[in-house]
């Protein structure tokens, strides 16, 4: 540990690996030391430490409050029902008014009286499209969510299972031609129409000509050689040539460009009409992910991420592929615009950054021999790579050619886990002193609000009132808020089946409530409003059904797990114009979500776990979905990972696939729905499942391939850990995974050093 010593007279000790990579990466260029960086980070805590405890005192007494409400309720007498489950939902919320949890419906902010005053942002802020979450400790991950603002449709949908029938290795050639059609057919019928009625497939190749009024356009010279021109010119906004030969050419719809690669001399391939390569704009946001996606738990695994993060920033970050192929960062895309002129689009996302909660403490930065809050120690070192680092590149030294990643210079701070209007409060404090710590302008650091607390849920429209100028997203979560409506109403009895929870009165006005809020309070004019992830990140047929509702339900962005689903889910945005969603959204009556659906707890028909066979097999899922997540956590440090499930579909995890499995577990114990030897009954033979998914990989080592492993099996680091998560589930306050997975990381990795 290095010890920096307070203006204060307070002590910091920082871990060695972290101090040295504030000094050596972060702070060359700054205008300032090593120590001055350390001396803020103290400064912050000091002043801020003692409203964050705070703050969580209030979250741990409003829980056991709760909880007490309940089982007050049963002793005298009362049993939850289905048909009782409105008026249970209403006695809960004039329960938390009377406590003053929450004002009266009556006395919270209106989002129809006041509107955002967030400044006008980076360009992809007014574009709606797909948005990934991209863990930052692993370098490669990294490098490729930035570069997902472009990607090849035609290999994202040949890869994909869309027609899984033509196998792309049995009948390559069929499976070619099918993406081709389809490609097509979708051109066709979202993004452009042609003169005559002809289609894309139509075309044999493409010239760019000046009309009589001096502007470029595109024409299509078809199979019959007749020439024909887009019904609407305006989506030709470029072309690249070499010499006189057209190479490429650019189409723009609802806001998004589509690059068309061609073949010698303008042309597309004459045996299956395909374009050389057929690009999308794509991933246009990106979050960097401090949090659910990674495995930080010491200054070593940070000093590493910041330096992935800087490394995103400057441009200058490489890493090598599963592949062996070299990653480094788009340069941006120049064409020639319909006026003659240089043009100029990013070719990297829009990235903002998303570090820890309130709740997070780490011991990697110590004031005084205690541990101190890991969002202060994120936010003050993202916020200062994000200031002083984000020029751009020109080029020289083999980096790429590319803008400042902000444009306009500001910082986007996505928050997780907030919990009440007050929380938020507190952030935009702590987001002003670190502006004026570093010597920024007031509302540099913007601030994105996941909504995926159900105390966020309830206080959204009071948060967006108290973060009024810097809010740039509210974006919902199915998992973690599902898992914090558990926790909060755990006593109320039994939850429903996890895969039945996605349509129960909670969730859908959640999801309602969200857009309607943020839409009505003006979060969309210079910002987004997200929807959650596809989880089954190799389900592309399904996803190509289901997602499409995210932006048909007013939603500007949707997450995806992975470049090739973004580069699918794009189409989506062609296919619906958003803007105009919202517009009608807008005309329409404000629903006004009552507080009472959004209570209503989602109770289990006792009838769907009557047979012993099925509880036993829903249990199992549940313990092997815990379980293949925990064991790369805390074996491997892999915070986010693509694992098959319990039925052999690939699904990406995070941390919040573990909170909402341990939540319904640990709640279905609580309940007497299944007992402590079931529960690890299932978690063994989970773990002997997971086993026989993972022989076949060598850096995976197995649990329970001798008798003496199966007899300790509990006390393995991974299922302690997954034991810890269930029972937390029914002490904490919020249901929260870190402490297991913290403490059992920390104990495998100290060992093998």
């Amino acid at each position: 540990m290095t010890t920096v010593k307070l203006p204060s007279g307070n002590s910091l000790e920082i871990e060695d690996a972290l101090y040295a990579f504030v000094r050596d990466g972060l702070t060359p260029g700054t205008g300032k030391t090593v120590d001055e960086v350390f001396s803020i980070l103290g400064a912050l805590v000091l002043e801020f430490e003692p409203k964050n405890l705070e703050l969580l005192e209030k979250r741990t007494a409003r829980q056991a409050k709760i909880d007490e409400y309940y089982v007050n309720k049963r002793k005298a007498g009362w049993e939850p029902s289905v048909e009782s489950g409105m008026k249970d939902a209403s006695d809960l919320g004039q329960f938390l008014v009377s406590e003053g949890f929450l004002e009266s419906e009556a006395s919270s902010a209106d989002p129809r009286t006041f509107n955002m005053t967030t400044p006008e942002l980076d360009f992809e802020m007014s574009q709606n499209g797909p948005e990934l979450v991209t863990p930052v400790n692993i370098a490669s991950m990294a490098v490729g969510g930035a570069n997902a603002r472009w990607g090849s449709l035609y290999d994202a949908y040949f890869l994909s299972d869309i027609h899984s029938e033509i196998d792309r290795d049995l009948n390559r050639v069929q499976r070619l031609q099918m993406v081709v059609d389809c490609t097509n057919q979708y051109l066709d019928e979202h993004v452009a129409q042609w003169e005559d009625g002809r289609s894309f497939s139509d075309m044999m190749s493409y010239v760019v000509r000046p009309n009589c009024n001096g502007k470029q356009e595109l024409i299509g010279l078809t199979v019959d050689s007749s020439e024909v021109r887009l019904l609407d010119p305006d989506k030709f906004v470029g072309f690249n040539k070499s010499e006189d030969q057209l190479t490429e050419f650019f189409l723009e719809d609802n806001n998004l460009k589509i690059q068309f690669q061609l073949y010698e001399g303008g042309t597309v391939n004459k045996e299956n009409g395909q374009f050389r390569d057929l690009f999308v704009e794509s991933a246009i946001t990106n979050i960097v992910d401090f949090e659910d996606a990674v495995a930080i738990v010491d200054g070593e695994d940070m000093a590493l991420a910041l330096r992935n993060y800087l490394g995103l920033i400057r441009g200058d970050i490489q890493a090598y592929g599963s592949r062996g192929s070299l990653k480094t960062m788009n340069s941006d895309i120049n064409f020639i615009g319909v006026d003659g002129l240089a043009r100029t689009v990013k070719g990297s996302s829009l990235m903002s950054v998303r570090n820890v909660s309130l709740h997070m403490y780490t011991d990697m930065v110590k004031l005084d021999g205690q541990e101190i809050s890991e969002r202060m120690l994120g936010v003050l070192l993202t916020t200062l790579i994000a200031t002083a680092h984000d020029k751009g590149s020109s080029g020289s030294g083999g980096l790429p050619v590319r803008q400042p990643n902000s444009i306009k210079g500001y910082v986007y701070q996505v928050t997780p886990k907030l919990q009440s209007a007050e929380e938020v409060t507190e952030q935009v404090r702590f987001f002003e002193a670190v502006e004026d710590s570093l010597g920024l302008t007031r509302n540099t650091i913007l601030l994105g609000i996941m909504n995926e607390e159900l105390g966020m849920t309830l206080q959204l429209a009071d948060s967006l009132k108290a973060a009024q100028s810097r809010v740039f997203f509210t974006n919902t979560g199915f998992l973690d808020r599902t898992g914090s409506q558990i926790r909060v109403q755990t006593q109320a009895g039994p939850v429903d089946l996890r895969d039945d929870l996605t349509r129960a009165v909670f969730n859908t006005s959640y999801e309602l409530h969200n857009v309607d809020v943020s839409l009505r309070a003006g979060v969309h004019t210079q910002g987004k409003i997200g929807k959650g992830m596809q989880v089954k990140n190799r389900a592309m047929a399904e996803m190509m059904e289901l997602k499409i509702n995210h932006p048909k339900s007013g939603g500007n962005t949707a997450w995806v797990p992975a470049p090739n689903p973004s580069h699918l889910h794009s189409m989506h945005y062609h296919m619906t114009d958003v803007d105009q969603v919202q517009r009608l959204m807008e005309d329409s009556p404000y629903h006004g979500i009552s507080r009472t659906d959004l209570l209503n707890f989602p109770l289990l028909d006792s009838d769907k776990v009557s047979d012993a066979e099925i509880k036993e097999t829903l249990l199992l899922s549940y313990a092997h979905s815990m379980v293949a997540y925990v064991e790369p956590w805390v074996h491997r440090g892999i915070g986010c990972s693509g694992v098959p499930n319990f039925s052999q579909i690939e699904e990406m995890k995070d941390r919040a696939t573990e909170r909402i499995d341990g939540a319904i577990i640990a709640n279905w114990k609580l309940h007497g729905v299944v007992s402590q030897t079931e529960i690890e009954e299932a978690i063994k033979k989970a773990t002997e499942i997971l086993d026989q998914q993972n022989n076949d990989k060598s850096d995976y080592i197995p649990m329970t391939d001798t008798v003496e492993k199966m007899a300790t099996l509990l006390e393995e680091p991974a299922i302690a850990a997954v034991l810890q998560i269930i029972d937390d589930a029914l002490t904490s306050p919020s249901a929260y995974v870190e402490p297991a997975l913290f403490k059992y990381r920390k104990a495998v990795k100290n060992s093998v050093d």
